[in-house]
């Protein structure tokens, strides 16, 4: 039997009959890492600290994806997605069963694929495939999710490939009696791929309840060289003031998104009265050795306008990785990043890579373990 796939005809609540066209696929990643970290605040100040925590590159997570054949063409499609942390083994994103993916679909050669449930984000999908480590797990490598969301419930999502030329649109429902656009999400991404690029760019805008908007765009490239992958991407987000994000697990608008608000500042609750405009950049290089190394070099910088009126703010973060590959689904791994923060994004509740508890800047290293299966 194929390493992580489970024939239908071995699950007993399955017909017989779908054993030939169906299948059931069992998945994960379980990433583990022990980081030295500087400035992580204390209620004595900013402190360094070293734990046992999730990994450089990946949340752990297990899954379960199907599908089966209908003919003319077409089949059905699941996936169901629950990540946890490999430390502790307590679930992740929010608690929810399935809170890293729970969708349903159809999909179609002619037609493309519509999907319906909790699901990432088109922005999201796309600045993985061209971010240097198809963004990271440690907060200092990961900031960027801040400015996009990551995952959204009640999403139908719409995927068609012509060729190189791929179209992705999203809409997010957000579920309030009278108020149709309150809490809603609507994305569109377009990408393109040719040899050894793949290119595109993505446009979302999120309501809150009170109907105030997010709006991003983002474009970028992937480029294989021999050896080398560049890396590159940018990344343009206006807040409105008072947007707001609901409690994680709470059931209200962009609740369970990751999206970073614009209602609070260091001056306190609600005290927003400016927009908010974050242009992220990133490159890198990734270099593959003829052997089992892979080494990831890499830079990000977000300037900040609007972290409250009149002021402005800066956050940057470089990091690298060195990969040994111990088989096709192993991995030892080395990391280390930097991480600078000035003007007004010291003391930035908002902060995409969140507090040094008051100072400037965080020095981060790991060593760590991944599986796949």
């Amino acid at each position: 039997m194929k390493p992580g796939i489970i024939p239908l005809a071995g699950l007993s609540l399955i017909s017989c009959s779908a054993v030939a066209q169906s299948s059931v696929t069992l998945y994960g990643v379980i990433d583990t890492s022990i980081r030295y970290t500087t400035h992580q605040a204390t209620g004595n100040g900013p402190r360094s600290q070293i734990a046992l925590t999730e990994g450089a590159f990946n949340n752990s997570r297990w899954g379960i994806r199907g599908a089966e054949d209908l003919g003319m063409g077409s089949k059905a499609l699941f996936t169901l997605e629950s990540g946890f942390g490999p430390d502790t083994g307590r679930a992740g994103q929010q608690g929810q069963l399935f809170g890293r993916q729970a969708w349903v679909g159809l999909g179609n050669d002619t037609f493309g694929t519509i999907k319906l449930g909790r699901q990432m984000g088109a922005a999201y999908l796309f600045v993985i495939g061209v971010d240097p480590i198809t963004i990271g797990n440690y907060t200092e490598l990961s900031w960027q999710t801040a400015l996009t969301g990551l995952r959204y419930d009640n999403t139908v999502d719409y995927s068609k490939q012509w060729g190189g030329l791929g179209v992705e649109a999203q809409y997010s429902f957000g579920e309030r009696a009278g108020q149709m656009a309150s809490g809603s999400t609507v994305q569109l991404a377009i990408t393109y791929d040719v040899d050894a690029l793949h290119a595109g760019a993505v446009g979302q805008q999120s309501k809150d309840a009170n109907g105030n908007a997010m709006r991003l765009w983002t474009a970028g490239a992937r480029y294989a060289l021999g050896s080398f992958t560049l890396h590159g991407y940018y990344l343009d987000s206006w807040r409105e003031p008072g947007f707001v994000i609901g409690a994680s697990g709470s059931g209200t608008p962009l609740a369970n998104t990751s999206i970073g608000g614009n209602a609070n500042t260091v001056l306190g609750t609600g005290t927003q009265t400016a927009e908010r405009r974050d242009k992220y950049a990133a490159v890198g290089v990734s270099y593959q050795s003829p052997g089992a190394v892979k080494v990831t070099l890499a830079y990000m910088r977000d300037n900040v306008t609007g972290v409250r009126p009149g002021v402005s703010g800066l956050v940057q973060s470089v990091y690298a990785i060195a990969v040994y590959s111990l088989s096709k689904r192993t991995d030892a791994y080395l990391e280390a990043d930097y991480s600078k923060l000035s003007g007004g994004s010291i003391t930035d509740p908002n902060n995409p890579a969140g507090s040094f508890g008051g100072a400037r800047s965080r020095t981060g290293a790991g060593v760590g373990l991944r599986t796949r299966f």
